[in-house]
């Protein structure tokens, strides 16, 4: 082979990367290509940078660390590591708080089920409908999507699924709105007023069932948000309907936080809102603000079931991306990010349902904290064209989002959280700007077939 040939190298089809151009700077929600040109980031990349790019205080801590050290292998401690263990675990909701770093969110959901099974001695894990808990193998067999797990070897141990009820009933308005970030409303049956409420009972004690029948249950894996596939909130008291069953059963009841946790959807941890307390959260995202970090949290009597060496990656605990993480923490109480979060939620449902007012196949807005989506309808029937469209016209408007949901039928809206007047003003503008022109663009549509 000639070597001094030039050669055109692809990145592989596989990772997706084909939203917007390519960016050369960010700042706050803003990023630039190098013709100058600002697009507003309506996803956060993929959720990570809810402080915004290129935060002052992450990257400061980052610059400064870089100049004295940037790696020691997992092996070896170091001072931003004991200090971002410290300060992750103090904000947690443990009284006796152990924190196991990792690395990716997937990676942190494998460390929590070899937690879980070193803990219980038990195998299965029971998992739900639409979960996302990311791409690797064990943390993929809890994953909703089939196509996903398609060129994957199977996890060690069972997975049974349960189906949570879907919070996207809508109201008599046809909008079902969330309180302050949080949950659904509630409208007497205790569960959010989610439909297949009923149904759902029978269909966790199944899964805890066969679960039992194959190892014992280990754990019960769920995000209180399923973010990935729609914004779907599962009501406090379902939490904790949850977790009592799951404890019946003597598992752990695991809750992944890593899109959630640490702000993002308006509070620092789902445990506030609950009444029981999971035996493990999962941390990522918004830890590293575009860092690659993560960290299961627990008891150390939990945690430390797992024996020394057992759960080690070369990255894990980098004195680097440990350093970014204490700013993030830092920052999170000092910008009171859940408070601000709770706010932009507030504001992104106001401009939404109003919206949805105004056009009709515009349903079940949702928002939770800085996360917020609706799903597009048409005939009472989901509308991925339609969705797809919003997308496209918010891309025309240089606003970034992203589609998906259970039937691709959804538009998600996640901005970092701390956004000027300005900032929110552009993005709430884009937003209606986008659905009147994917609203045009389909009667034109409707409009040509009938001709």
């Amino acid at each position: 082979m000639n070597s001094n040939r030039l050669r055109t190298a692809y990145e592989a089809r596989s990772t997706g990367t084909t939203v917007g151009p390519a960016f050369v700077s960010g700042h706050g929600p803003w990023l630039r290509t190098d013709d100058g040109a600002a697009w507003f980031d309506g996803t956060s990349g993929s959720g990570a940078a809810t402080l915004g790019h290129q935060y002052p205080a992450v990257v400061e801590a980052a610059a400064a660390q870089l100049t004295r050290l940037v790696h020691t292998g997992c092996k070896l401690n170091s001072d931003p590591r004991i200090r971002m263990v410290r300060r992750l675990g103090a904000l947690s909701p443990y009284e006796e708080p152990a924190v196991l770093p990792t690395v990716t969110g997937a990676e942190a959901v494998e460390a929590a089920l070899k937690v879980a099974r070193a803990a219980t001695g038990h195998r299965s894990v029971v998992s739900f409908r639409h979960a996302y808990h990311g791409k690797t193998a064990g943390a993929l067999a809890l994953t909703w999507r089939a196509e996903f797990k398609r060129f994957s070897a199977g996890a060690p141990g069972q997975v049974f699924t349960a189906a949570l009820p879907d919070p996207r009933r809508p109201n008599e308005d046809g909008v079902q709105r969330y309180e302050d970030g949080a949950q659904p409303r509630d409208d007497g049956d205790g569960e959010g007023g989610a439909s297949g409420t009923a149904a759902f009972p029978r269909s966790l004690t199944a899964a805890l069932d066969e679960a039992e029948h194959h190892g014992g249950v280990a754990a019960v894996v769920l995000e209180p948000i399923q973010v990935t596939e729609g914004v779907l909130a599962v009501a406090p008291a379902l939490l904790d309907r949850i977790a009592r069953a799951a404890h019946d059963r003597g598992a752990l009841l695991v809750l992944d936080e890593v899109y959630t946790g640490l702000g993002r959807a308006g509070r620092m941890f789902t445990a506030e809102l609950m009444a029981e307390t999971p035996d493990l959260t999962l941390v990522g995202k918004t830890l590293g603000n575009g860092f690659p970090v993560s960290a299961v949290l627990g008891e150390q009597r939990v945690v430390d079931a797992l024996p020394p060496g057992v759960q080690t990656s070369t990255y894990s605990g980098s004195p680097l991306c440990c350093a970014a993480a204490s700013a993030v923490l830092d920052t999170l109480v000092g910008q009171d990010v859940p408070a601000r979060a709770r706010a932009l939620g507030r504001r992104l449902d106001d401009r939404l349902g109003a919206l949805a007012a105004d056009h009709p196949w515009m349903s079940a807005v949702r928002t939770a904290g800085a996360l917020a989506a609706f799903d597009c309808t048409w005939d009472g029937r989901p509308d991925p064209a339609r969705a797809k469209a919003v997308v496209e016209a918010a891309a025309q408007a240089r606003l970034l989002l992203f589609g998906g949901g259970p039937e691709g039928a959804t538009v998600k809206i996640v901005p970092p959280a701390l956004l000027t007047e300005d900032e929110l003003g552009f993005l709430l503008h884009g937003l209606a700007t986008a659905v009147s022109d994917a609203d045009r663009k389909e009667a034109a549509q409707a409009g040509g077939a009938l001709r």
